[in-house]
């Protein structure tokens, strides 16, 4: 390959296009546009709509001259499939179907539910050094006495949908002698008997499936609850980039950005909230996102591009403890605040993966 240019789209959906020609105000995918050529990649974007799988070609936008620039092209040999990696109707699952074999998409995903990842995770912590790291985790079924989660769990526990995203459909269950508390972010407790309860999650479960996690209070001093997302960029096949930022929830229970909360430096969030103790949980934090991925890659059948975790800090008797909270592939990476920074450490790592992608498939091809 050498030092040849090569041509790489990144497939988005309509909605995330930009709308004007000088639209490109920082963003990742307006990062990347701006600095692919200095990593010799001519890097465009494109929707679903944009291509036409009968004459093979995509109409994409490209950045010429500081401006953006519509233009079709050949299904290139690359596209970066991030923002869009899960067909969520028909027509996007025939549209999948078709169009990945004309190209090398950047993410071959497998997506774990919930409690499909817990039981990986939990045999993979304890075999590997990261003990006890997985949240205590039961699969609730229209059998299940809440009594029994709260037994198992203990008081305070969190139900969450198995398979959702973003926050969505998660809440506390606290018991106060032989009643129960709802905590929602977004709504006044409701105190509800053992039956009541019973009836409560029977509903839910009419329409989706959950698990039960015992309550992790990893909260500021002020009493807003808070994750750290690690996210993890490879950059070739034995090296990787991270950072770190807090999601700072505004409610009870959600941290998650899209549901309300806020970000910050990290050094910044650990001095304010943990002082003197802030380099240990630092320290803590670094060896996870250095030592876990190599790990976590042996569950995948493919080398993954960019994985995202939500790590919780809770502090137990006089020490912290880490918990994880989620793994997400093909995690999203955006801030409400211009931690440009951060969109540029990621940037650098994203295109050097594009390049050594190249590189390995062009190698397999011939």
């Amino acid at each position: 390959m050498g030092n040849a240019v090569i041509r790489i789209g990144a497939l988005i959906t309509r909605g995330d296009l930009p709308k004007k020609e000088n639209d490109l105000n920082i963003s990742a995918n307006s990062l990347l546009l701006h600095m692919a050529g200095s990593y010799g990649i001519e890097l465009f974007l494109f929707s679903p709509e944009d291509v036409n799988l009968e004459k093979n070609t995509i109409s994409g936008l490209f950045i010429e001259y500081g401006k953006l620039v519509k233009r079709e092209v050949p299904i290139p040999f690359i596209v970066d499939n991030k923002t869009i990696a899960l067909p969520t109707d028909e027509w996007m699952v025939n549209f999948f179907d078709t169009f990945k074999m004309r190209t090398h998409f950047t993410r071959n995903m497998v997506y774990f539910a919930k409690m499909g990842q817990y039981n990986r995770i939990t045999k993979f912590f304890k075999n590997k050094g990261f003990v006890d790291v997985a949240i205590p985790t039961l699969e609730v079924q229209k059998e299940t006495d809440p009594m029994q989660l709260v037994e198992k769990l203990g008081d305070d526990i969190i139900l969450k949908p198995d398979n959702s995203s973003r926050g969505r459909g998660i809440f506390g269950i606290k018991r106060q002698a032989e009643r129960f508390l709802i905590i929602k972010d977004d709504a006044a407790a409701l105190d509800m008997s053992i039956p009541e309860l019973k009836s409560y999650i029977d509903e839910l479960l009419s329409s989706k499936k959950y698990i039960a996690q015992k309550r992790v209070y990893s909260m500021t001093p002020s009493g807003r609850p808070f994750d750290i997302r690690v996210l993890v960029q490879r950059r070739n096949k034995d090296s990787y980039e991270y950072i770190m930022y807090p999601r700072i929830g505004g409610g009870k229970i959600l941290s998650n950005i899209a549901a309300g909360g806020s970000t910050m430096p990290i050094d910044s969030f650990l001095t304010e909230n943990f002082s003197e103790e802030a380099p240990e949980i630092k320290k803590m934090l670094e060896y996870f996102a250095m030592n876990f991925p190599p790990y976590y890659q042996k569950f995948l059948k493919h080398p993954f591009f960019d994985l995202g975790f939500d790590v919780g800090i809770e502090k137990i008797d006089k020490s912290y403890k880490l918990w994880v909270f989620e793994i997400n592939q093909g995690p999203q990476f955006a801030f409400k605040y211009n931690l440009a920074e951060l969109h540029m450490k990621i940037a650098r790592a994203t295109l050097e993966c594009y390049r050594y992608l190249y590189s390995e498939l062009e190698n397999v091809k011939s």
